[in-house]
């Protein structure tokens, strides 16, 4: 994303919170909010979200070739499940080292807040146990809870368009990720643009 021709906001803005945690499934646009919402803030916000510690891990514990073998590696995988309508599509499979590696995630995420630096989580977790989990992991910290959304027809749309994730993942994330969660802003970034959902999002920021 090109963000030359923008400008960051000159004036300090009297945020409230510390924390901002985007909550969606694959291909719902949070990536691109987050780099934008930082870009804008005139405070420094470190961006991390769980991409970036699968990165971090070697690529022999995963695996998202095979969707018929691949949930018995320690880290990630692609898992083929079939939807009521018939459809395929492929949800995460999480090994052993993979659950640490979301256990770090958190870690990691608390000692960056408890040193003093503010952060955009970019997440994906599934319905309200996986969102609690991260509601007492932060409990000392001052969160925007954030839920992240679009019609399953936008998201399979930009899942085809990038080509770098397993089609069918999109649709199996989509109805699960927000099951009982509530949260503080509800975004639907086909109803807006995506510079109206960061004014929201640092309006709501800035409140009392």
């Amino acid at each position: 994303m090109n963000m030359s021709a923008k400008n960051p906001i000159s004036e300090k803005t009297m945020q409230k919170y510390q924390i901002v945690y985007l909550n969606g499934g694959s291909s719902v646009g949070k990536s691109t909010l987050a780099r934008l919402l930082q870009y804008k803030l005139a405070d420094p916000f470190l961006v991390i979200g769980i991409d970036q510690i699968i990165y971090m891990m070697p690529e022999k514990l995963n695996n998202f070739a095979d969707v018929h073998g691949g949930n018995q590696v320690p880290g990630f995988s692609w898992q083929e499940v079939h939807e009521n309508d018939g459809r395929t599509a492929f949800k995460i499979h999480i090994g052993p080292f993979g659950k640490r590696m979301i256990q770090a995630f958190k870690d990691v995420v608390v000692a960056l807040a408890r040193s003093g630096l503010n952060i955009i989580i970019d997440d994906v977790s599934f319905g309200k146990d996986e969102v609690d989990a991260w509601r007492q992991t932060l409990s000392d910290f001052r969160i925007l809870w954030v839920g992240v959304t679009a019609p399953i027809e936008i998201i399979e749309a930009r899942e085809k368009e990038r080509g770098d994730r397993k089609i069918g993942s999109a649709r199996w994330q989509a109805d699960k990720v927000h099951v009982g969660v509530h949260y503080d802003i509800m975004l639907n970034t086909h109803e807006k643009s995506l510079d109206e959902d960061v004014a929201l999002l640092m309006d709501a920021m800035k409140k009392e």
